[in-house]
């Protein structure tokens, strides 16, 4: 199958003072370009695993991005991880434009005080093209829909040079239409050879994910693929007991 883009093993990890473990001992592994989601009720560590790859969270086990230790390396690891957080959109009032929006995932790789090059722009609006945005490129962040908003980020991700992204529902609070697009938009990435992992309530993902998983209680089972549609999936996990 090739390198893998995402290995945990028997990670455990938990917020300052929360209740507990949000992780228990969780593994799951990823190939490079694959698609893969995680499914599961609220509260069931599902962000958390998202958070371990970031290096936002200390971790006992092991946790691995393109085969290096993500507690050892998150700052380098970073640079090559695109993130969409869960419940993200720009107010009206945002002082930021879509094309600044876009520009801003390419900070990492200059010091502070270091003038961007001119050719940083002439990227981004590349990637809002790429994303359908090239009319919104100079448009306030927060007077774009809020599916515009989602691919927005999409392309930043996309001109950061991202070869991992972490999508933590990315289709929360969008209508349909506007989700079916944007589903369209992150497997066109996948299809580039991106690796993507979601975090998803909806179905829009499933059939076409390599990789799924079940998070429940801070653990986490492989499940079959296809994935069936959540309400069947639970229906299948409440008649086994599991």
């Amino acid at each position: 199958m090739g390198k893998l883009a995402v290995e945990l093993e028997g990670v455990w990890a938990g917020y300052l003072g929360g209740r507990g473990a949000a992780l228990r001992g969780a593994s799951l592994c990823l190939g490079r370009g694959e698609l893969g989601v995680l499914v599961g009720p609220n509260g069931a560590g599902k962000t958390t695993v998202l958070e371990v790859i970031l290096g936002f969270l200390p971790y006992r086990g092991q946790a691995r991005a393109f085969g290096e230790e993500v507690r050892e390396n998150a700052r380098e690891l970073r640079l090559r991880i695109g993130y969409l957080p869960q419940e993200l959109f720009f107010p009206p009032d945002t002082p930021c434009r879509a094309v600044d929006l876009v520009v801003m995932g390419r900070f990492g790789r200059y010091r502070p005080w270091q003038r961007l090059p001119k050719g940083e722009r002439e990227r981004a609006l590349g990637a809002l093209e790429r994303f359908g945005l090239a009319d919104r490129a100079d448009w306030p962040v927060g007077h774009l829909s809020g599916g515009q908003q989602r691919k927005a980020l999409l392309a930043r991700a996309f001109a950061k040079g991202a070869e991992l992204l972490l999508l933590d529902e990315p289709f929360a609070s969008l209508d349909p239409e506007a989700r079916m697009d944007l589903a369209r938009a992150i497997l066109g990435l996948r299809d580039e050879g991106l690796t993507l992992l979601a975090v998803v309530h909806e179905d829009d993902l499933l059939a076409e994910a390599e990789r799924a998983f079940l998070v429940r209680e801070g653990r986490i089972q492989p499940l079959p693929v296809p994935c069936p549609s959540l309400r069947r999936l639970w229906a299948e996990v409440r008649a086994c007991g599991n």
